[in-house]
């Protein structure tokens, strides 16, 4: 708008008396327009409510009629109970907590808790978490689940720090005719012992057994005679962690039929070890977590292992030389191999990776040794045009920390191009040196992944938490723990 007082606006010049009334006069229109403005504003706004309370009525009301004919709602029920299957965790027993399917199915609407209840494939998996003292588990929370599935093959997996478990024991043994896949973790043998009852006629169809007991050195050996279950035929996987002395000969396991087995925190004499290793010539899984011998007497045991069938080995190693390699050397078939170790040379592992051509998984936790020290150029042995180790591997996962940023990249651009590598997985114990992602968006783009950790801790849970004990299956029905927890706590960057 024009003003006579254009050349004095927004200025500190002091108008006389006679101005100040000239521009009060001014001022008296255009104060009237503001005041018929502001009204017509409320008007406005007034009608503008108005016309948004009807359209939220008219949404309302076409949104519910809309539900009536929702797709989800025309689905046959049998598409509805897959995709419900579907929401199960993969590679785990479901847990019980109402933040995961099944029983968060079960809180959305009738309908769905209704298709739930009637689906038994969502029941037939279960993990209990035994909670401590002061708080409660329902029994009959534990025996409607599992009745609800029906006549299905049963995964159960429990975990407790209390020892008295022997009430939820009963109830888990009355549908033992159905267990396919068991778990037991408990701090003491004893908290075995209800399961005494138990015989291999009462579980026709076990396939899968993992015990786990931390018993304390002023308690007796484990009586095992309270799992003579695990001696049934149909039993072809194994897996035991037992702390002390276990009396591990005495487990009632036909090693003979095994496909599958771990040890963890397994003391044995060599004699006992070589008597085991050489009845299980059908393995195609090992896991070897602190399996320690009692004397050396019997050599490397690994050489007296003959598993032609062997694809997948999970291996510790407390040396610089890995324990495992003539082992590999006599495995033309391995699949997945998983090393643990911060003392391996780098010499040791480039060997063992020289010996297992068909290697698609590796994954190795602890970067191998250079002249006692942490190797940064290892990674470097992987690009070699001229001799490639593991032609044929998809997957890798490393969590080092010496390795640089630029080694990395290296190793990434060129496995992706001259191999099969597609899945990459590295946590590196420091901080980000460079960004290489911007350098790998090629492999990105053509469907690679890729996730990269720096330096992050993990988070320490202290509360209760109802998946505790659980480990992650990639297999149908077992793999090494490593394999499993590879991104446990681990917060990674994925691409």
């Amino acid at each position: 708008m024009n003003s006579p007082y254009e050349d004095i606006l927004h200025t500190n010049t002091v108008p006389s008396d006679a101005e100040c009334q000239k521009i009060r006069d001014l001022l008296v229109g255009p104060r009237a327009e503001i005041a018929a403005l502001t009204d017509e504003i409320v008007a406005t706004q007034a009608w503008l409510d108005e016309l948004t309370r009807k359209r939220a009525v008219l949404t309302e009301f076409v949104d519910a009629h809309l539900e009536l004919v929702s797709p989800i709602r025309r689905l046959p029920l049998d598409i509805v109970q897959e995709i419900f299957l579907a929401c199960l965790p993969s590679g785990q027993n479901s847990t019980i907590t109402e933040y995961d399917a099944p029983l968060l199915l079960c809180h959305i609407c009738h309908s769905w808790r209704s298709v739930a209840f009637s689906t038994p494939g969502l029941w037939a998996s279960i993990h209990i978490v035994v909670p401590s003292k002061d708080r409660m588990l329902s029994m009959d929370t534990v025996n409607k689940w599992l009745s609800k599935s029906g006549v299905l093959p049963l995964s159960i997996s429990v975990t407790s720090m209390e020892q008295n478990v022997s009430i939820l024991l009963h109830t888990l043994i009355r549908f033992s005719f159905r267990w396919e896949h068991s778990k037991f973790t408990f701090p003491t043998y004893d908290s075995l012992s209800p399961l005494a009852s138990v015989t291999p006629a009462d579980v026709p169809i076990l396939r899968t057994v993992a015990i786990e007991c931390f018993r304390r050195a002023f308690q007796s050996a484990p009586e095992w005679s309270n799992v003579s279950f695990m001696s049934n035929p149909s039993v072809h996987s194994a897996s035991i962690t037992a702390r002390d002395t276990a009396q591990i000969p005495s487990l009632p396991l036909r090693w003979e039929q095994l496909r599958r087995l771990s040890f963890r925190d397994v003391l044995l004499t060599s004699d006992v070890a070589l008597d085991i290793v050489q009845k299980c010539s059908l393995l195609e899984t090992f896991s070897v977590t602190n399996l320690y011998v009692a004397d050396r007497n019997g050599g490397n045991l690994f050489q007296f292992l003959v598993t032609p069938n062997l694809t997948c080995l999970e291996y510790v190693a407390f040396s610089s030389e890995l324990g495992c390699i003539p082992l590999l050397s006599s495995t033309p078939s391995l699949q997945r191999l998983s090393l643990h170790g911060s003392r391996v040379s780098t010499t040791s592992l480039l060997e063992a990776l020289s010996l297992v051509p068909t290697l698609r998984d590796l994954l190795v936790l602890g970067e191998p040794l250079s002249e006692a020290t942490p190797d940064p150029l290892f990674i470097s042995s992987l690009v070699r045009t001229d001799t490639v180790l593991c032609p044929d591997l998809e997957e890798i996962t490393l969590s080092f920390r010496a390795m640089p940023d630029q080694r990395l990249l290296d190793f990434i651009q060129v496995r992706t191009h001259l191999g099969r590598l597609t899945t990459i997985h590295v946590h590196l114990r420091r901080p980000r040196e460079i960004d290489i992602i911007p350098f790998l968006q090629p492999q990105i783009g053509a469907g690679h992944k890729i996730a990269l950790d720096y330096e992050c801790p993990a988070t320490m849970s202290v509360h209760y938490c109802p998946s505790e004990g659980l480990e992650r299956d990639d297999a149908d029905d077992w793999a090494p723990s490593s394999q499993i927890e590879r991104w446990t706590n681990i917060r990674a960057q994925t691409y």
